[in-house]
């Protein structure tokens, strides 16, 4: 069967909307979220740090400027971090891994990953006041058997005994 390949076969690039495949191995939507090949790794890590130092920068003269201003404070910080993470996330996208996929595609997954933590937090504090309400039911709990057990032992020592 080893017939050669005549190029029958073999379509050539005809026009734009041909794609060869081997040339699309490594597009920028094929490593989303991942530096380009020519990007050192210490300068993706300093650009990295450079983003994070700057959006704190932006997150605290946010909720300062907004505080100077009068807004109350939970609301300031509430605008503030979303102003810091939409800095992050367009700096980190377009400076440190310089990023060419789709835009819309990286804004609803940044937003599903907001959504993630928001409902992983919302759990983490349901969690917390369900272990919390346990504790302060348990120590009431003890506090009670605890304040009948020293009457009894008072009661004991006055001579006066329980009928049981």
């Amino acid at each position: 069967m080893g017939m050669a390949n005549n190029g029958a076969d073999v379509k050539h690039n005809q026009g734009a909307d041909v794609t060869n495949a081997s040339a699309t191995t490594n597009t920028a939507e094929n490593t989303v979220g991942t530096a380009t090949p020519k990007q050192n790794g210490l300068a993706v890590l300093g650009k990295y740090m450079g983003v994070s130092a700057t959006q704190t920068i932006v997150e605290y003269a946010t909720f300062a400027i907004l505080h100077l201003i009068g807004v109350p404070s939970q609301i300031s910080n509430g605008i503030a971090v979303v102003c810091s993470a939409t800095y992050n996330f367009v700096m980190n996208r377009n400076v440190t891994f310089k990023s060419s996929s789709n835009f819309t595609r990286s804004v609803a997954l940044f937003v599903l990953l907001w959504d993630w933590f928001a409902v992983a937090f919302v759990i983490m504090v349901v969690i917390a006041f369900a272990i919390i309400g346990m504790q302060r039911a348990m120590s009431s709990t003890t506090r009670q058997n605890t304040h009948g057990n020293h009457h009894d032992n008072i009661l004991s020592q006055r001579g006066y005994h329980r009928a049981d």
